[in-house]
């Protein structure tokens, strides 16, 4: 990209567009809308969610001066024979993409597109003339394991919208540094052939939050996400009658949905656990939701090693979430924050194991000076992870002006 010829953000049209409520969308649409000339954004709801929460907004130097719904496919459960339909989700997407930009009529200087297939509509748009530079935002990359499935060649095809992208993108942001190792091992593009930065997870400064000690619901374990078999909360269930033994006032607090909250709930009923556990649903209000999640007492953030899926080479998000928040994590020793939670002693690393996990929470719980230590050293690492100087960086990298 010739930084020479490239137009400054403020003085220009940007289009952003990825999937609604996840961390990367939202928090560059706060980072950009009050450095752009314009940004509009294309935010699409998960075809899992039980409400279409799609939506297209414009912003004029900050200013929000356009906002309006958009049309949207949804999934109603998540069964094997379901799954071929996420393919579908892809088509839907771009005619989403295509009735927003029919009702702008505006061609735009820059496009950021999130994930594989916002980046490979971006791609798309760049070829009709529509779009001039494509940053695209690598948050995934799949390994696809070794069995002949569906989901074996949905992740090939995956794969496939990556190199594609890459090829015909100006700029791109990965998530971690695995990402371009695994980029050239499985999708056959070089390292140092096209023009890319690490763009680690951040959050905004203004979600920063953190309870006073005495106001915290002082026996509560937080959890926010989307609520998948790799979250690892079924683990937490398998600890509670040994953690509840010691500490019965113990209580979990989830907020997400997803594909396998309804197996967890009934895991938590057959267990006779329901009285510990408050599933508050999906909470549209960032602030609602915060406020709730940083009253838990700690919080958990479990993966299970594994080499297959997009795990590998993906960057902890809700571990730096709720460090911002101050709460102090326990969290497994598949990636590699863990070790700077380890270090900062802002919470406790184990493997994915149930008594380990039992131990740590009655470790935290147990002890008033112990807990409201590790709180304030969480909270101190959350600095670490605001966001807006991991976008300066990126940018500054690209050859962006702000």
């Amino acid at each position: 990209m010739n930084r020479q010829n490239t137009p400054r953000l403020n003085d220009s049209d940007v289009l952003l567009a990825g999937l609604a409520f996840t961390s990367r969308t939202e928090t560059l649409e706060d980072y950009l809308k009050d450095k752009a000339g314009t940004l509009t954004v294309i935010s699409i709801s998960s075809c899992f969610l039980k409400e279409n929460l799609s939506s297209c907004r414009v912003y004029e130097q900050g200013r929000k001066v356009k906002d309006f719904k958009i049309p949207n496919f949804r999934i109603k459960d998540y069964t094997w024979w379901r799954q071929p339909l996420v393919v579908l989700v892809f088509m839907v997407n771009w005619f989403s993409v295509c009735y927003c930009l029919l009702r702008l009529r505006k061609k735009f200087d820059f496009y950021f597109g999130v994930s594989h297939s916002f980046a490979l509509w971006g791609a798309l748009l760049k070829k009709l003339g529509i779009v001039k530079t494509l940053i695209y935002y690598c948050i995934d990359y799949y390994h696809p394991g070794d069995k002949l499935t569906f989901n074996y060649l949905f992740v090939n095809f995956l794969n496939w919208l990556d190199r594609f992208t890459v090829r015909n993108s100006d700029c791109i942001w990965d998530l971690s540094r695995r990402i371009p190792v695994e980029r050239e091992k499985r999708g056959g593009i070089r390292f140092g052939s096209y023009k890319n930065t690490v763009v680690p997870l951040g959050y905004s400064s203004h979600l920063r939050r953190c309870k006073p000690f005495p106001g915290i619901r002082r026996w509560d374990i937080g959890f926010v996400g989307s609520v998948s078999a790799n979250q690892g909360l079924q683990l937490l269930v398998e600890a509670m009658p040994e953690i509840t033994r010691v500490l019965p006032q113990v209580t979990v607090t989830v907020i997400g949905q997803g594909p396998y909250l309804g197996d967890l709930k009934k895991m938590v009923n057959s267990s006779n656990l329901g009285k510990h556990f408050n599933f508050l649903g999906f909470i549209k209000d960032e602030n609602e939701m915060l406020d709730i999640l940083c009253a838990s007492a700690i919080s958990v953030a479990l993966y299970a090693k594994d080499d297959f899926g997009n795990q590998a080479c993906a960057d902890t998000g809700k571990p730096k979430l709720y460090c911002l928040l101050g709460l102090p994590v326990i969290t497994t020793d598949s990636y590699m924050l863990h070790e700077e939670i380890s270090g900062k002693s802002a919470g406790i690393v184990i493997e994915y194991d149930v008594n380990e996990l039992a131990q740590s929470v009655k470790y935290l719980l147990e002890d008033d000076g112990r807990l409201e230590g590790f709180r304030q050293r969480s909270y101190k690492l959350g600095e670490n992870f605001i966001s807006d100087r991991i976008f300066d960086a990126a940018l500054e990298s690209c050859g962006l002006h702000k």
